[in-house]
């Protein structure tokens, strides 16, 4: 079984027949989707035209993809409604924030409340960037103190953190942090570097849209065991999702 834990909809190509195709082949049991409408820094109604087309693709391949509500908390009190509606109309098991402002910003902290009383898991894109990150883009040291904040939360720090070595430390230090380890980064030693500092119960597979072959060879080509493999493919991602709505 492979739970893609980070994906997107209608990003770099991949549109709703890309999910219908590797689901056909077999190549993916259950996907994690969001998707990302009006760029870094979405209106309201960017964000619920991004639901909608997420939940049209839930609709498509029911059981198969399962919807992260897309947020910008600078919305406020909307950003809360257009949750509800994800969770109540359309369920959808977790949350997506993106770029629109830095994670720890106070504006974050209802939806984080809000994800604790559903019960569901916040997909939080972080990268520190050589270069330098765009404005309010996240960075994993955002994320633990947030993380800090809420400990009663259940975080998954995309993509390693960008730089995996910054996103380890801050996953070590917050156990209430998951990683996963999608990305366009390889590194020789990153993923046994992961467990051995975390524990494996808190590594989840995800492409975030990248070649799937290159995603599964970052964990098939590790010096890790087939039940350690296991658990990154399929099992940690089922033990953070709430229950199915009735």
């Amino acid at each position: 079984m492979l739970v893609d834990a980070h994906i997107h909809l209608n990003l770099g190509g991949f549109s709703e027949r890309s999910f219908v195709e590797r689901f056909e082949r077999g190549s993916t049991d259950q996907f994690w989707v969001s998707a990302l409408q009006g760029g870094y820094y979405p209106t309201l109604q960017d964000v619920r035209l991004s639901n909608d087309m997420v939940h049209a693709l839930m609709e498509r391949l029911p059981g198969a993809v399962l919807g992260f509500a897309y947020l910008n908390p600078v919305h406020g009190a909307e950003a809360l409604a257009e949750l509800r509606r994800c969770v109540d109309d359309l369920g959808f098991r977790g949350i997506k924030l993106w770029v629109s402002t830095l994670c720890d910003d106070p504006s974050v902290n209802p939806i984080v409340e809000a994800a604790i009383s559903y019960g569901m898991p916040l997909l939080v894109h972080c990268w520190l960037k050589i270069g330098g990150n765009l404005p309010f883009e996240s960075t994993p040291m955002h994320l633990g103190r947030l993380a800090r904040r809420f400990p009663e939360a259940r975080f998954i720090m995309a993509h390693l953190g960008g730089d995996w070595e910054y996103g380890l430390k801050v996953a070590r230090e917050c156990p209430n942090v998951f990683v996963d380890t999608s990305g366009s980064l390889a590194e020789m030693g990153e993923i046994e570097a992961l467990v051995e500092a975390i524990g494996v119960e808190r590594v989840l597979f995800g492409t975030d849209n990248a070649d799937l072959s290159f995603c599964l060879g970052k964990i098939l080509g590790a010096g890790l065991s087939d039940a350690q493999r296991e658990a990154i493919f399929w099992r940690n991602a089922l033990t953070l999702l709430p229950a199915p709505p009735a």
